[in-house]
């Protein structure tokens, strides 16, 4: 083990920190850097940087909350974390950095101990200032994680509709449309009347498997397309007819191909991140985690974008549709996980000598029948808009955007009378996949569940969410010891203390 990996299983070892803060200079249209510490540290001259000196402000090195979803439920929209850092401004000597630009700018924290080397220190937090607020005595910084990152819309191109491959006039500055894993029944951007030829995703795609004409498929062929005949050209994303359409044009599409074609959860949440939000692979990712829910979650996945869409929303359906979630490391490197039930063997046990506080917390009605949409449609049609030679179940078919796959246990309404049918639309692709997904939630959310808030007398840092922790407890049912899944945390570092939110 290392001095630092010792250093978190030590509850009585003294504890240093060191901060690093990059806020932007109007001045010098440049970012500084910044550095403060808990009781002052200079590095040796063999470290890099050498010879540096972190001023002794630092009050509070670092309050942080983090959660897997919001809303207390375990499914839905990630959140990000957030918390603060406080440094000593009684001497007046802070003011001057009131002049700097704050939001959105990088902030690390390390630990260590006493006597430690700056190789010594251990990375517990790499994310980015939200505001910074002055009083008489205090310079305190929001803190939040690279979240924000995600609020931006995804990176495309747009046509500049001069012709041909730009597009044709009615589509200048209209961003090209993407497309992710598995889709079906996109609605294909016509791209050049003359030549008939439509796009699918900006960039090359494993291919476009079918092309429909008011519902009704078209013929694939390799050479040029006659009437009733369509011509794939995966390298650009695009496709052409052989004839004029004589209705709404729909593709089912194998996506962005920039890489290599993927289309499970977890690589393209990969592949997103890296190729549209400029994460760095495998630098700005925890890799491991990656595999990890590749392995446990194979089922292949689809997303289409037309309209401007933020880059969380893309994120939040890819993991959403797997039952996972995703956020930050302490070293601010993006990772993924999968809800749960607590695992077999615990990470860490506490027991009534380390708690501090505990409550039980609410939890959600269990459910009795899980329904999970799958295999969207990206453009419906009404019956009118479908040719004629299209059967009736088809025509039924083509104008609902989802088919649904449930899994339900009556014996479970008989329990709870108020138990819930919960229903989610997914991104998942394929039938059998949706049904096994459906089942495996009901086992998780039909089961009685418990949820407790724990205050712990214990060092920060040394758990994350997605762990499981035994308790041992005289109330609750805890007696004998239980294993809980940790969903969200609060740590202290000013006081040693940790709040864990805990499901199972």
């Amino acid at each position: 083990m290392s001095r630092f990996d010792d250093l978190l299983t030590d509850p009585y070892a003294g504890r240093r920190y060191l901060v690093v803060v990059e806020p932007f200079d109007p001045a010098t249209g440049a970012t500084r850097t910044l550095r403060f510490s808990d009781q002052g540290f200079v590095t040796r001259p063999g470290d890099d940087p050498p010879n540096a000196w972190y001023e002794p402000r630092l009050v509070t090195a670092l309050n942080f909350e983090r959660q897997l979803f919001s809303g207390g439920r375990l499914e839905g929209r990630s959140v990000p974390g957030f918390g603060a850092l406080t440094l000593n401004n009684a001497d007046g000597g802070l003011d001057g950095l009131a002049a700097l630009a704050w939001d959105g700018r990088r902030v690390r924290v390390w630990l260590g101990g006493d006597g430690f080397g700056l190789a010594d220190y251990g990375l517990v937090f790499d994310g980015t200032a939200e505001q910074v607020e002055f009083d008489d005595l205090l310079l305190t910084l929001r803190l939040r994680d690279l979240q924000a990152r995600f609020e931006a819309e995804v990176a495309r191109a747009s046509y500049a509709g001069t012709g041909g491959s730009e597009g044709r006039e009615g589509l200048t500055g209209r961003p090209r449309p993407l497309s992710f894993g598995r889709v079906l029944r996109v609605p294909a951007v016509l791209v050049d009347p003359a030549a008939l030829l439509y796009q699918v995703h900006d960039g090359p795609i494993a291919d476009v498997d079918a092309v429909y004409d008011r519902g009704l498929a078209l013929t694939k062929v390799a050479g040029p397309p006659a009437a009733g005949q369509f011509a794939s050209d995966p390298a650009t994303g695009c496709f052409t007819l052989g004839a004029s359409p004589a209705g709404t044009v729909t593709a089912d599409v194998r996506g962005d191909a920039a890489g290599g074609y993927v289309e499970t959860a977890a690589a393209l949440v990969r592949r997103i991140a890296t190729a549209r939000a400029g994460f760095a692979d495998p630098a700005g990712l925890d890799t491991a985690a990656f595999a990890a829910l590749d392995a446990a979650a194979p089922a292949p996945v689809g997303l289409f974008v037309a309209d401007e869409t933020p880059l969380v929303e893309l994120l939040d359906a890819l993991v959403d549709a797997v039952g996972g979630h995703y956020g930050f490391d302490r070293a601010g490197r993006l990772t993924v996980g999968r809800v749960s039930a607590p695992a077999a063997s615990a990470h860490a046990e506490f027991d009534a000598v380390q708690i501090l506080e505990i409550e039980r917390v609410a939890v959600a009605r269990p459910v009795w029948r899980q329904k999970l949409g799958f295999a969207r449609y990206w453009r419906t049609l009404d019956s009118d808009a479908v040719a004629g030679a299209v059967g009736d179940e088809t025509r039924a078919d083509l104008a609902e955007s989802l088919r649904y796959a449930s899994a339900e246990d009556p014996a479970i309404r008989v329990r709870h009378l108020l138990a819930e049918e919960a229903v989610r639309d997914t991104a998942l692709a394929l039938a059998a996949d949706a049904a096994a997904e459906a089942a495996r939630r009901l086992a998780l959310f039909g089961a009685d569940r418990d949820a407790f808030r724990l205050k712990l007398k214990t060092q920060p840092f040394a758990l994350d969410l997605g762990r499981t922790v035994r308790i041992r407890y005289p109330r609750y049912g805890l007696a004998a010891g239980r294993n809980l899944l940790v969903v969200g945390m609060v740590e202290d570092a000013a006081v040693n203390e940790v709040t864990l939110d805990l499901w199972g």
